[in-house]
C-alpha cells in the first residue's frame, strides 16, 4: 500500500477549506489545511507537499504574494500551485499569477471532478519524480560501493608481500603493485598495458583462452622471469581468476625465489656432504652451526613482515562488507602467508633434526582432537578442491602422552599431502583404529589421487625428495620431518601405492600407554576465557606490525598504548597502569625480555601478565621468554585469532584475581 501523498489547502475561510477537504477526501491523499500566509509557510517548512490549492484573495497577504515567497525557497519552488478565485481575472492578473508560480486557475464554486482530475495529475507527477530520485540515489550508492570495493582491492594488492598484477580480458596488464617494481626493476607505468610476455617470456599457457577462460583452474608454477635490465630471475607464480561486474580478470602473484633456490642448493650440498664425508667433522659442525644461526636469523627476517600482512587481511575482513570475490582473494593472501611460515618452520626443523636438538614436550592429550584440528586447518584447501573427505574415528583408546604440537604437525603434513595430490572431486579417507595384537594406535589416510610410481616409493621419506618432482608443492621436507617425529614418539610411518593414477595410503602407528592417568588432559579442560577489556602496553619496533596490531586490538575493545623502543615502553609504565605487556623480543635499544621485570615492578600488587612476540620460535627461545616472566610466546607471523585466545585466557585470570582481591 502506497504512502498517502500530502496536499496543502490554503484559504482564509474555514468553510471553503471544509468544502475542498470533502471534494479531495481519499485514502491516497493526506490533506493539510492552512489559514493565512504564516500557517502556510510554517507547514511547508516541515511537510513535503505534492501540490498547493490556494485562494487568490486573502486578507493581509494575497495568494499571489504568498506564492512568490514559496517560489523563493529552493525546497518549495517546484511545488505546483492551483489558484482558486471567486471572480473573473484580468489578463494582467493572470500573467502576474503565472509569474508567481501558478500552474492553473479554477473559479469558485469549484467543479469537484475538474479539481480532482487536476490534483491527480500533480500527485502522479510528484510520485514519479520521487521514484526517479530514489532510483538515482540507489544508482549513486551502487557506484560508490563499487568504487569503495575497487579501492579496498587495490589496497590489498598494494599491501601484499609478493609482487602482484591484474590482467584484463584484452590480455594486457591493468594493475601493478610496488613489490613488482622491486622484483623486476620496471616502473609500474612501464608495465601498464603490456602483455605477460614482458615479464615471463616462456612457459606461460599459450592461448588467451587457457589463461582467461571462465572455467580455467587455478595453477601455480616456477618460471624464469626477465628483469628490465635483461637478466633472468627465478620466480614462482600463482594464477587465479575473479570477476568484477561483467569482466573477468586474471590475478597473478609473483614471488622472487632466488634466496630459496640458493638455500635449497646450500642445504642439499650440506646434506650430501654429511652423508658421504666423515673427514673434517669439526669443520662441518662449525659450518652447520653457522648455517643454523643463519637460518634462525633468516626465519626472523622473513617472519617479521608477514605479521602485518595477516593483520591487514584480518582488518579488511572485519571492517568491510567484502563481496565474495574479495574474500576469496583475501583467503589466497592468508593461505600463502601461512604457507611461507610453514616452509620456514620446515627448514628450522630440518636443522634441529640434523643437530639432534629437536626435543619433545610431552603431555596427556586426546589425539583425535589433534586430528580434527589438523583437518580443520586444511579445510579451505579441501573445499577449494571439492574433495570428498570421510572421517572414521574407530580407535577406542586415543588418549596418549605425546608432544601435541608435533603430532598435530604429522597429521597436518599427511592430510595436506593427500589434498595436494588429489584432483578436484577426489576422495580422501581418514580412519583410526586399535591394533589389539600390538597395542598400537593406528591412523590410515588414503586418497584416490595421482598415486606414486614404484621406483619413487622407496625414497619418499628422504629430505628434499618429492614423488612427482613438483617444486610448486613445497620443498619436499614434510614427509621426512614427519617420519623423524613419529619415530621420536616410538612409532612408525609408511607409504604404499599401487602406482601412477591409483592413489596412495599413508599409515602412522603410535604406541598406546599401558595406563591412562585419572586427571584431566589437554582438550578436556573447562573454558575459563572471557572477552573483558584489557589495558595493554604494546611494544613493537616494526612500524607496519605496530599499526595493524594496535588497530585490531582496539577494534576488540582493548585500551592500547604503544611504544617502539625500550625507553618509550619504560616511560609509559610510569605514566599509566596496565594489565598486559605485549612486546616484541628484539628492540633497537634493549631486550624485550628485560621489560617484563620492569612491568611487574611497576604494577606493584596488581595482577599483570605478558605475551612475547618474536620471529624466533625455537624451544630455547620459548624457554627464555617463560623464564623472563612472559605467560605466552607467539612466533611471527602471529594470526590474530591465536592472539585472541591468549588474551581471553589472560583476561579471565586478571579479572578473577581482581575480584578475589576486591
Amino acid at each position: 500500500m502506497n504512502t498517502p501523498t500530502t496536499i496543502l489547502l490554503v484559504d482564509d475561510d474555514i468553510r471553503n477549506l471544509q468544502v475542498l477537504e470533502a471534494i479531495l477526501e481519499s485514502q491516497d491523499y493526506r490533506l493539510i489545511k492552512a489559514v493565512g500566509a504564516d500557517e502556510t509557510l510554517m507547514t511547508l517548512m516541515h511537510e513535503d507537499c505534492a501540490a498547493i490549492v490556494m485562494d487568490v484573495k486573502m486578507p493581509g497577504m494575497s495568494g499571489i504574494e504568498l506564492a512568490q515567497l514559496i517560489k523563493q525557497r529552493k525546497k518549495t519552488q517546484h511545488i505546483p500551485i492551483l489558484f482558486l478565485t471567486a471572480h473573473y481575472f484580468q489578463d494582467e492578473e493572470i500573467v502576474l499569477g503565472y509569474g508567481a508560480g501558478a500552474v492553473d486557475y479554477l473559479t469558485k464554486p469549484v467543479n469537484p471532478d475538474i479539481l480532482r482530475s487536476k490534483i491527480a495529475v500533480f500527485v502522479d507527477l510528484f510520485r514519479k519524480t520521487a521514484a526517479l530520485a530514489e532510483l538515482n540515489r540507489a544508482m549513486e550508492a551502487e557506484i560508490q560501493d563499487r568504487k569503495h570495493a575497487e579501492e579496498r582491492f587495490r589496497h590489498v594488492v598494494e599491501s601484499a608481500p609478493h609482487g602482484m598484477i591484474v590482467v584484463g580480458q584484452d590480455d594486457r596488464i591493468a594493475l601493478v603493485n610496488s613489490r613488482m617494481e622491486e622484483i623486476f626493476g620496471f616502473h609500474r607505468e612501464e608495465l601498464l598495458g603490456q602483455t605477460l610476455e614482458t615479464l615471463v617470456p616462456q612457459g606461460l599457457p599459450a592461448s588467451k583462452q587457457e589463461r582467461m577462460g571462465a572455467g580455467a583452474k587455478k595453477f601455480c608454477g616456477e618460471f624464469s622471469g626477465r628483469r628490465k635490465d635483461g637478466t633472468s630471475i627465478p620466480i614462482e607464480a600463482f594464477f587465479s581468476h575473479y570477476e568484477s561486474g561483467d569482466e573477468l580478470f586474471l590475478l597473478i602473484s609473483f614471488v622472487d625465489i632466488t634466496q630459496r633456490k640458493q638455500n635449497e642448493e646450500a642445504l642439499r650440498e650440506s646434506y650430501e656432504q654429511r652423508l658421504h664425508a666423515e673427514a673434517g667433522r669439526a669443520e662441518a659442525e662449525a659450518a652447520n652451526s653457522a648455517k643454523d644461526r643463519f637460518l634462525a636469523m633468516l626465519s626472523h627476517e622473513l617472519r617479521t613482515p608477514l605479521s602485518p600482512v595477516l593483520h591487514a587481511v584480518a582488518l579488511i575482513e572485519e571492517e568491510n562488507d567484502c563481496p565474495p570475490e574479495m574474500l576469496e582473494l583475501l583467503e589466497i593472501i592468508k593461505r600463502n602467508v601461512q604457507l611461507e611460515a610453514r616452509l620456514i618452520d620446515d627448514l628450522l626443523d630440518l636443522a634441529r633434526i640434523r643437530n639432534n636438538k629437536l626435543q619433545l614436550q610431552l603431555e596427556w592429550v586426546d589425539v583425535h582432537d589433534l586430528l580434527r584440528r589438523a583437518l580443520q586447518i586444511c579445510d579451505p584447501d579441501i573445499r577449494h578442491q571439492h574433495l570428498d573427505v570421510r572421517l572414521d574415528l574407530r580407535a577406542m583408546n586415543s588418549v596418549m602422552e605425546v608432544d601435541s604440537a608435533r603430532i598435530q604437525q604429522i597429521f597436518w603434513n599427511l592430510i595436506s599431502n593427500a589434498v595436494k595430490y588429489s584432483g578436484s572431486g577426489a576422495k580422501v579417507s581418514i580412519a583410526t583404529s586399535d591394533e589389539e595384537k600390538t597395542g598400537f594406535f593406528r591412523l590410515e589416510i588414503s586418497d584416490t589421487g595421482i598415486g606414486i610410481e614404484p621406483e619413487r616409493l622407496s625414497g619418499i621419506f628422504n629430505a628434499f625428495v618429492q614423488a612427482h618432482g613438483d617444486r610448486s608443492k613445497g620443498l619436499g621436507l614434510g614427509l621426512s620431518i614427519s617420519q623423524v617425529l613419529t619415530e621420536l614418539h616410538g612409532g612408525t610411518i609408511e607409504a604404499r601405492s599401487a602406482g601412477s593414477g591409483k592413489g596412495s595410503v599413508f599409515t602412522v602407528r603410535l604406541p598406546r600407554p599401558a595406563q591412562i592417568p585419572g586427571k584431566t588432559y589437554s582438550g578436556a579442560q573447562a573454558d575459563r576465557s572471557t572477552d573483558s577489556s584489557l589495558r595493554i602496553l604494546l611494544v613493537e619496533d616494526h612500524a607496519d606490525t605496530l599499526r595493524g596490531l594496535e588497530r585490531l586490538l582496539r577494534s576488540k575493545g582493548h585500551k592500547v598504548i604503544s611504544a617502539g623502543t625500550f625507553r618509550d615502553a619504560s616511560k609509559a609504565m610510569g605514566e599509566s597502569a596496565f594489565d598486559l605487556l605485549l612486546s616484541d623480543i628484539g628492540l633497537p635499544d634493549g631486550r624485550g625480555l628485560d621489560l617484563m621485570d620492569l612491568f611487574v615492578k611497576a604494577a606493584e600488587n596488581r595482577p599483570v601478565a605478558g605475551i612475547a612476540l618474536s620471529g624466533f620460535g625455537t624451544p630455547e627461545d620459548i624457554k627464555k621468554s617463560h623464564a623472563a616472566g612472559f605467560r605466552n610466546h607467539l612466533t611471527k607471523p602471529v594470526e590474530f585469532s591465536n592472539l585472541q585466545k591468549c588474551l581471553s585466557e589472560i583476561s579471565g585470570i586478571v579479572n578473577q584475581t581482581c575480584d578475589h582481591v576486591g
